[in-house]
């Protein structure tokens, strides 16, 4: 919000785009893959962070349901992060606030409107249209804000490969995962297997996303130092 911000005020519209694309850059990059791979192994995620005690296997399964519909809107989640500064940076801060409670509609039509049909997990659901519809609502908002509001060459040419990285990433997840199957259910053992599934998760996705040119490390280290 502070680059973009100075970049507006001081009339560098390229600058105010590069920044916009950068940030939609960098959310994606790391939420995609995270939302692919709560998606694609919640159980072992839950399994060893909760089952103990009172936390039965029958808990981790729906609570792993659950997580797998937020992931599915944490990039969503971020993206609003990343879209509203586009208004900030113009002092509107009315037009978020009414998208807002647009969206907290949603969220509310869908959680209660789908309790009949999906129980819990209408909850989760609503919370992640809700997600989405916002971010929808606040990029058609931006549409009559100029270039600096539009995806430059460089994001279009990432995004697919940052899609295709975070698949290949789930794929070696869900076959990582299966071939764990057994150790899942060794208290003494599951912490190490999550540590295995995790750092493979870590080292496929970057690994895939350097070669397939959807992110560059040197890029990533630059933005942490910032």
């Amino acid at each position: 919000l502070p680059d973009l911000s100075r970049r507006l005020e001081a009339g560098d519209t390229e600058g105010g785009r590069d920044a916009f694309n950068r940030a939609t850059e960098f959310a994606l990059a790391l939420t995609l893959p995270a939302a692919v791979a709560l998606a694609v192994v919640p159980g072992p995620l839950v399994t060893v962070l909760f089952e103990r005690g009172a936390f039965t296997a029958a808990d981790s399964a729906a609570t792993a349901a659950a997580v797998a519909v937020y992931g599915a809107g944490l990039p969503a989640f971020v993206l609003q992060k990343v879209l509203q500064p586009l208004y900030f940076a113009r002092a509107d801060t009315r037009t978020p606030f009414r998208l807002a409670v647009v969206a907290m509609l949603v969220n509310a039509a869908a959680a209660i409107g789908l309790a009949f049909v999906a129980g819990y997990i209408a909850a989760a659901i609503g919370a992640t249209l809700a997600g989405w519809a916002m971010v929808g609502l606040l990029w058609r908002g931006s549409r009559g804000m100029g270039a600096a509001a539009e995806a430059d060459a460089r994001l279009r040419r990432r995004l697919p490969r940052i899609v295709l990285a975070s698949a290949l990433m789930g794929a070696g997840l869900m076959l990582l995962a299966a071939l764990l199957g057994p150790v899942w259910a060794m208290p003494g053992w599951r912490v190490a297997a999550l540590a295995l599934l995790i750092g493979a998760g870590i080292v496929l996705y970057f690994g895939a996303a350097q070669l397939l040119g959807a992110l560059r490390l040197s890029e990533l280290r630059t933005a942490l130092r910032r």
